[in-house]
């Protein structure tokens, strides 16, 4: 029988969101927030994470992340961690009951595809199935991703869609918002074979299928001839400098890429491999300790 590790730690409203982000990056397959009894007011945030994860470097980088919580002066930031192994059995339930629709920007609604309750119409349904990868729209660094490139979208000038590239597709949400946004072309590449499997079971979902290609693998199993008017890149401030000269070698003229999965505190990691790849901020956004950036090339 499968099993999965459940990470469980208690939470104030001051740390509740920041730790449910810092979970979710390290690629929690879902969790969940229980309000805990008694005054103040705290939480218990259960996080379940596939067997395959190391538990122990896991464990060891959300301490550090609390520490530097703490470090910040928020209070609460230092609860003890618990880990327990369990049957898989529960999963399908517990996605169930935690994942509810979720609005996104001006025009997006993301649902899980089991939700049948009414939705709002004037907004894009995206399906997404949450799987054992990371990217379904409930984490706030993909959300700030998924308003950076409708904005983009938005400011579209030309009547053609965009050509947009989605590295670490993970879901695949980013490439599934870029084709119903009216990108006329995505390509979506993840390095993780069971993020692809999971990317084409949430694009079957939908109608734009015919206009999103999946790739298992890197930068440079993406046709050094092809330019993308949007590049994103959803990943993480230690995966994100050695990728920008490969990622803006791959940008159109006036081309954009997005990028996300950086702490607030992780700027100064990116900021140097930007400037020798040749890109500038556009658009900076940011939200809690999370920062997503427009970047655009020095002759963009």
């Amino acid at each position: 029988m499968g099993r999965y590790f459940e990470v469980s730690l208690h939470a104030t409203s001051e740390t509740e969101e920041a730790l449910g982000d810092f979970l979710f990056s390290e690629g929690a397959l879902g969790l969940v927030a229980e309000d805990l009894p008694g005054e103040p007011p705290r939480k218990l945030i259960r996080a379940s994470f596939s067997e395959s994860l190391s538990v122990d470097p896991l464990v060891e980088g959300l301490r550090r992340y609390q520490d530097s919580l703490a470090a910040l002066g928020f209070s609460g930031a230092d609860a003890r961690i618990v880990v327990h192994e369990l049957p898989i059995e529960d999963w399908e339930r517990i996605n169930r009951e935690q994942f509810e629709p979720l609005l996104v920007g001006r025009r997006l609604v993301i649902a899980p595809p089991w939700h049948q309750g009414p939705l709002a119409e004037d907004r894009l349904l995206i399906r997404i199935n949450p799987a054992m990868t990371f990217g379904t729209g409930y984490a706030t660094t993909t959300r700030m991703c998924l308003e950076a490139l409708e904005a983009f979208m938005d400011r579209w000038p030309e009547k053609r869609g965009p050509l947009v590239l989605d590295m670490g597709t993970g879901t695949g949400i980013l490439a599934i918002a870029a084709a119903a946004l009216g990108a006329q072309r995505v390509v979506a590449v993840d390095t993780d074979p069971d993020a692809c499997a999971a990317a084409r079971e949430n694009l079957a979902l939908h109608d734009c299928a015919d206009r999103v290609q999946i790739i298992h693998g890197g930068i440079e199993d993406v046709g050094s001839d092809q330019r993308f008017d949007m590049v994103l890149a959803n990943l993480d401030a230690r995966i994100l400098p050695p990728l920008f000269h490969s990622l803006t070698t791959r940008l159109a003229p006036a081309g954009r890429l997005i990028v996300g999965g950086i702490m607030v505190k992780e700027e100064g990691i990116v900021t140097p491999a930007m400037r020798a790849s040749h890109l500038r901020t556009l658009e900076r956004r940011t939200q809690g300790e999370w920062l997503c950036l427009t970047l655009v090339t020095e002759r963009g």
